[in-house]
């Protein structure tokens, strides 16, 4: 042991013996004078405790508002995603009730399909949709949006099938002009990939009398693949007339570069 260690143990002997050498009453006076003594330090020391008590819970409180922004943030996207899911809902709904109507005044079945493939060169004439045989789709369907004709079917498979489109200058549909009795065969022109397809009405009568803003819809001649009443456009200028008939230029209702959604008109068959 040290000299100071010595020393201390002799001071410590000594305390200890006149604590003990003296009476009660001296006893507790000289305790009270030393707890009285060392008070402040532990009420320092119990303070210092009790801001480094509030301060670590001041920090979890912060940590625990960070999570809760997040987890608000994270069900905040997730309302957003919910809204406009349920956006998309309901302009489908507004769509099916279009749709709907067009059924009930029909003896065909609609089947909704989306496109899922369609070339880069001849995005004007076919797509391809997600609908096939295993759904009842055989070629040679009319095929639809909510907003007039887009087509008709071709080459059908299992579970896909290929939509010849209005604009190609192979798909031809009888059609009269609203407003008269005309009717001619409208057709879509050979145009180059970076152009806007253009509908044309031909073999009109050289006396027809088109307006512009006339709605063109399919007369659905007997034997005829599309049924009457389908809207393909409406007529955006005045006829040309020719050596033996008339044309006119048809504005399409459908936009056939953002095609997606479809039907497909599936005719009842007999006894199902």
């Amino acid at each position: 042991m040290t000299r100071a260690g010595l020393i201390a143990l002799a001071v410590f002997i000594i305390a200890t013996g006149l604590l003990f050498s003296l009476n009660p009453r001296t006893q507790q006076k000289l305790s009270a004078a030393v707890l009285q003594a060392v008070a402040p330090v532990f009420s320092t020391g119990s303070s210092v405790k009790t801001r480094v008590q509030a301060y670590t819970t001041g920090v979890k409180s912060l940590a625990e508002l960070e999570d809760d922004n997040k987890r608000l943030k994270t069900e905040n996207n997730e309302l957003r995603v919910t809204n406009q899911m349920l956006r998309d809902l309901g302009d489908e709904n507004v769509n099916l009730r279009r749709a709907l109507t067009y059924k009930q005044r029909s003896n065909f079945k609609l089947i909704p399909c989306r496109v899922i493939a369609r070339e880069s060169a001849t995005w004007w004439s076919q797509v391809q949709i997600d609908r096939g045989e295993q759904d009842g789709i055989e070629s040679d369907m009319p095929v639809l949006t909510e907003s007039g004709l887009v087509g008709k079917t071709t080459i059908v498979a299992q579970r896909t099938a290929y939509v010849l489109l209005v604009a190609d200058e192979n798909c031809k549909v009888a059609v009269s002009i609203e407003g008269t009795r005309d009717q001619g065969i409208l057709s879509g022109t050979r145009l180059s990939t970076g152009a806007q397809p253009e509908l044309l009405i031909r073999f009109l009568p050289k006396t027809v009398e088109a307006k512009p803003g006339q709605k063109v819809y399919s007369s659905g001649v007997s034997g005829g693949v599309f049924p009457s009443g389908l809207v393909l456009g409406t007529v955006a200028e005045e006829p040309r007339v020719r050596e033996l008939d008339a044309q006119v230029r048809v504005s399409p209702a459908v936009d056939m570069s953002r095609l997606e959604n479809l039907f497909v008109v599936v005719p009842h068959k007999e006894g199902g």
